[in-house]
């Protein structure tokens, strides 16, 4: 932004001032944010009589951690092997086949 207003013809003096002005709104901004979600937090986690209350954090995994429990991956995977599984050099797992292990269960049943 201060070489735009240089080149659009502003004095040198007065892009560095408007360059520090708005980095100082950019930090204040940051600090304000930071500040209100601190308060915020506090104000959840502790109670009237402060005390950290464990109950009121939950202990859910975020969505991006959640991917990896679902079948998306296994879907990856599958579409993997199926795309490279013709490929000399390149190594994959084949899938497991469910069939031994039902026979097992069998013979252990009867």
């Amino acid at each position: 932004m201060m070489t735009g207003a240089i080149l659009g013809g502003s004095s040198v003096q007065q892009a560095a001032k408007l360059q520090m002005v708005i980095m100082f709104m950019i930090t204040a901004s940051t600090t304000l944010a930071a500040i209100l979600t601190t308060i915020c937090s506090l104000s959840v986690i502790i109670d009237g009589e402060c005390r950290i209350r464990g109950d009121r954090i939950f202990d859910r995994s975020q969505s991006w951690f959640m991917i990896r429990d679902t079948d998306t991956l296994k879907t990856i995977g599958r579409v993997k092997y199926a795309l490279f599984s013709r490929v000399p050099f390149i190594k994959t797992r084949k899938p497991e086949a469910a069939a031994p292990e039902a026979n097992e269960r069998s013979r252990l049943l009867a």
